[in-house]
């Protein structure tokens, strides 16, 4: 009686110890698209951040080109 009770005891634990690891292993998947996801995000802002600084950029040169031609005319 005593044996076959552990073994209930201990065939419930395994079945616990499986549920526990499927639901850590849907758990890690999600935080592995979640991670993934802010990967790509970030990659996308830091491409927005180096378009924008190259337009910037080239603002300001022709910014400083149109104040050197103006003061060239104003001389």
């Amino acid at each position: 009686a005593k044996f076959k009770k552990d073994k209930e005891i201990i065939a419930e634990y395994d079945t616990q110890v499986k549920e526990i690891r499927a639901q850590l292993t849907e758990q890690m998947k999600c935080l592995d698209q979640q991670c993934e996801l802010r990967v790509q995000l970030l990659q996308d802002l830091q491409d927005f951040f180096r378009k924008k600084a190259e337009i910037e950029m080239d603002y300001s040169r022709n910014l400083e080109k149109l104040a050197e031609r103006f003061l060239a005319k104003t001389r």
